[in-house]
Order: structure tokens, then C-alpha cells, then sequence
């Protein structure tokens, strides 16, 4: 097309050039009429000549002004300016078609993803962050979904300030938090109290900085899981406790039925043989030793539910390791057991109450040896890990496995699968490590091994 139009302007401005030649010889000559009419003839392909080019800015200022303005529904027809322009305009056409097509499906995946935030049950808020700190900004709020609303009980507002002015008390989380982080919030009256678990995300757009708030209500969840946390230690309380009332009342029965006659009157001691004297002595002691192990499972109980506060300070982790080795190397040596201490770094150290963890890790090895029986090769190892923002101490034996269905009961109190176990050793060591801020988790693969980490806060 630039050639087909350069050879059109340049015979346009050859043609000029050859008439003036004849208008300027006419002139000299005297003859006025002809250059008149060449004159004439100069002035009128002067003027087709720009308006041979304006063509061209024209169509492009219309180009320009369409792709500017979003304006898609423009269409250059080339039939109407030659065939010199036919490249061009179906260039500008495929050009405009390609704009409203890319338009449609980045408004087809805005429409998608604001469909999926506006139908998540997580609260998404977005506003600049200059507003946060400006009252009287009439800034819109770039986004506020359903669940948002729902959660703060408030109506869908636009602006930024009429919200603020409604949950000031999110407003101060928000500023606390302007920087990026999480924290929990307590919510609402005594008819209906809500905890949020609030985060907010500093981001960057063309140099703008923005503030993506989220926030969920976390209380219900946590009350779902307490509610079958209490159903399960009531099912084990319930479980033990039958256990121990059935032959109490059975043998109860047994010594109420020989020390009475057919009439159920009470018979006198010489109508006693020695045998009936020694079913009921036999009885009162079986249900003499059934009270003291139901004793023994309610100070079970009791030991669970009052851990200690931990008194931590900072304890060298070689050396501690060491002291529990040397601790339990007489049950290990029994057992025929070999506890390893994988390399850790000499001055590593860990903020703990060596008491508690002290006990927590005696539990794991005396389960780990009850898992390494009739086990190859039995080992028990113990490492040290520093993780991004967590320390660990692992504890790790090649016995026997958790099977996967049980894999979240073993924390449950009182659940237990040895024949004479009391089911508290690792909800005891879990609470203490919650005690420590951590948390103490388990992996196992059946057959292979058991691994435990006791996660501590950096």
C-alpha cells in the first residue's frame, strides 16, 4: 500500500510540476485564456492531492481515536477510497476485530473469577491503601463480596468511608496490619459472637499500593470440632467406664444373691459355708481392683487437662538428646534396641521446658519400643532440623506403623491400641507441645516406619 500511494502522490506532484511549467509558458506568451485554464486545472489537483492525503490521517486519527475510546464497532470500508487503501483499511479492521475480541474474553474471565470470589465463604475486601488512612475519601472500593457483607452484617456500599464509618473496629485490625499479616478478631454481641481469622496482603499496581483483606468466621468451625472432640473422649469416657461398672454391678449382685435368702432377707453369718465366704471375698476384691483402675483413669484424666505453664529457657539440643539416651539405654538395651542421634550442630539450642519435653520424648521412645518388637534390625534415630520459621526435633523407629484410619485418633484421649495402655501418652505430649506454642505431628507408612515432629517457634 506505501508503494501504490507514494507512486499516487508523486504522479499527483508531477502532473502539478508540468502544469505550472505550461502555466508559467502561457503566461510569457500572453495567452491568458489557456493559463487560466491551466490555473484552474493546478488549483484543482492542488486540492485533490491534499485531500488525497488528509484521507489517509483522517482514517488513522479515526484508527487511533476508535482504539482509544474502546470504540469497536467502527468499520473501515475499503471499496469507498481505492485501491491503495484496501490493504490498509482491512489491516485496521483486522486490528479493531482482534481488540474487541481479546476485550470480550478478558470481560468473559473478570465476569468468572468475580463470580467464583463473589461465592467463596471467605470475606475479600479491596481498597487502595491511601484510603485507609483518609476519612473523607470518596475512593470506591475495588471489590467487596457477598460473604464479606454477610460476615460484617453490612449492606454492599461503594465507597470505602461508609463501610469504615460501620466496622471501625475493622478499620484498626486493617491499620495494624497495613504492612501484611494475620491476626484473630473478636466480633459482634452477646447474641451472636463471631472470631475472624484476618489477613491482609500489601500489593503494587503501577505504583499504587493496595490492601487485599480477608476474613472468615472461624468460630463455628471451631465449636463444629470441639463438638467431636467432647464426643470422643464422652465415647471413650462412656467405653471405660462400662467397662468397669459391668463386672462391679454383675459381682454386686452376685454378693447381694448370697447374702440373702429366697426372700430376700438378710441370712445370718453361721448360714455362711466357707465357699459363699470366699465368692464374696473374691468378689469385694475384684471390684476393689476395678475402683482403683477407675481411680487411676480419672488421675489420667485430671493429668491431661492441667499441664503445667511451661517454664522454657534455652537448652543446648546435643546435650539434652545425650541425657535421654543415657536415660533410657536401660529399656533400650533390654529391648535389644539401637537409638541413634543423627549430627547436630554443636551450639544449637532451642527455647523449651526440658521437663516437659523431657517426658514427651520418654512416651515416644517407650511407644516406639512397644512398636520395634519382633522388628529386624531394630532403631529408633533422633534429629534436628531448623525449618523457615519453625525448630524440630523428630523422632523416628522402623517398626510396625500407624495404620491410616487411625492415623487421627492417636491423639485422641484415652484412645489406645496397646492391651494395657491408658491412651493419654501422646494427647498429653500434644497438649504440652501446644503448651510451647508448637505442635506435634505424625507420619507413618505401615510396615516401614513411624515418624514424630515436635515443632517449636523459631
Amino acid at each position: 500500500m506505501i508503494k501504490r500511494f507514494t507512486i499516487q502522490v508523486a504522479l499527483r506532484i508531477f502532473s502539478i510540476l508540468i502544469l505550472c511549467v505550461l502555466f508559467s509558458h502561457f503566461l510569457l506568451k500572453g495567452i491568458w485564456f489557456s493559463a487560466a485554464g491551466i490555473g484552474v486545472v493546478i488549483i484543482l489537483l492542488v486540492a485533490f492531492l491534499i485531500r488525497y492525503v488528509n484521507n489517509t490521517n483522517y482514517s488513522l486519527v479515526k484508527f487511533l481515536e476508535a482504539l482509544k475510546n474502546e470504540d469497536y464497532s467502527v468499520y473501515f470500508s475499503p471499496s469507498n477510497k481505492g485501491d491503495s487503501f484496501v490493504k490498509v483499511y482491512d489491516d485496521f479492521n483486522l486490528i479493531i476485530k482482534i481488540f474487541k475480541r481479546n476485550k470480550i474474553e478478558k470481560e468473559a474471565q473478570f465476569k468468572y473469577f468475580q463470580y467464583i470470589l463473589e461465592h467463596v465463604n471467605l470475606g475479600i475486601i479491596s481498597i487502595n491503601k491511601n484510603d485507609l488512612y483518609d476519612a473523607t475519601s470518596n475512593e470506591e472500593i475495588l471489590f467487596l463480596n457477598k460473604a464479606a457483607c454477610d460476615i460484617l452484617q453490612q449492606p454492599q456500599h461503594k465507597y470505602w468511608h461508609r463501610l469504615a464509618n460501620q466496622v471501625s473496629w475493622l478499620v484498626k485490625e486493617i491499620e495494624k496490619l497495613s504492612d501484611g499479616g494475620k491476626t484473630l478478631v473478636d466480633f459482634g454481641d452477646e447474641s451472636e459472637r463471631k472470631q475472624l481469622s484476618l489477613e491482609v496482603i500489601e500489593i503494587q499496581l503501577l505504583n499504587i499500593p493496595y490492601l487485599i483483606i480477608t476474613f472468615q468466621d472461624i468460630r463455628s468451625e471451631i465449636e463444629q470440632k470441639e463438638i467431636e472432640a467432647w464426643h470422643n473422649v464422652i465415647r471413650i469416657l462412656a467405653h471405660e467406664m462400662l467397662n468397669s461398672f459391668t463386672p462391679v454391678s454383675s459381682l454386686a449382685s452376685t454378693m447381694k444373691a448370697l447374702t440373702e435368702d429366697e426372700k430376700g432377707e438378710l441370712i445370718r453369718s453361721d448360714q455362711l459355708d466357707n465357699e459363699d465366704i470366699q465368692d464374696i471375698n473374691m468378689a469385694a476384691a475384684t471390684i476393689k481392683k476395678r475402683s482403683e483402675g477407675l481411680l487411676e483413669f480419672v488421675k489420667d484424666y485430671r493429668t491431661i487437662s492441667s499441664v503445667p505453664i511451661p517454664k522454657t529457657q534455652k537448652v543446648i539440643v546435643k546435650q539434652f538428646l545425650s541425657s535421654i539416651e543415657l536415660l533410657m539405654k536401660p529399656a533400650l538395651e533390654k529391648a535389644n534396641i539401637d537409638l541413634k542421634i543423627l549430627p547436630i550442630p554443636k551450639n544449637a539450642s532451642i527455647e523449651i521446658d526440658s521437663k516437659l519435653i523431657e517426658q514427651v520424648l520418654i512416651n515416644l521412645i517407650n511407644n516406639s519400643i512397644h512398636a520395634l518388637q519382633g522388628r529386624e534390625a531394630p532403631m529408633i534415630t533422633l534429629n534436628y532440623e531448623v525449618l523457615k520459621d519453625k525448630k524440630m526435633l523428630q523422632l523416628t523407629d522402623n517398626g510396625i506403623g500407624i495404620e491410616e484410619q487411625i492415623m487421627n485418633q492417636v491423639f485422641i484421649p484415652f484412645y489406645t491400641t496397646k492391651k494395657n495402655g491408658s491412651g493419654i501418652g501422646l494427647s498429653l505430649s500434644k497438649n504440652i507441645l501446644k503448651k510451647h506454642g508448637g505442635n506435634l505431628l505424625v507420619s507413618s507408612e505401615v510396615g516401614k516406619y513411624t515418624s514424630f515432629s515436635l515443632l517449636f517457634k523459631n
